[in-house]
């Protein structure tokens, strides 16, 4: 922040300078730890619910004989392939080699 201030400075720029310093301000003021346990306890939920779609659909692609690969797990359970990537393990694991 130090090296922002300095350049804010030397081009003429001082109030862009205190308006950037007061908008980060507000920002670690408003930052909570009612809000922080509230994002972790989201986050959780939105892995498990992710989890659950990825187990379900390896379940039942095991049964109908489909290739399983992440991909295919990402498109069946409809989440992301970064998302179906986290649980690589799950699902090389239940691969039919």
């Amino acid at each position: 922040m130090k090296v922002l201030q300095e350049l804010c400075k030397e081009h003429g720029q001082a109030e862009l300078y205190k308006k950037l310093h007061q908008e980060e301000e507000k920002y670690e003021k408003s930052i909570t730890e009612k809000k922080t346990n509230a994002t972790k306890k989201a986050t959780k939920t939105r892995q498990e619910v992710a989890k659950k779609k990825i187990e379900a659909s390896v379940n039942m692609m095991r049964m109908f004989n489909q290739k399983i690969t992440i991909y295919s797990v990402a498109k069946e359970a409809q989440v992301s392939y970064n998302t179906a990537l986290k649980y690589k393990d799950f699902i090389i694991q239940n691969q039919d080699n």
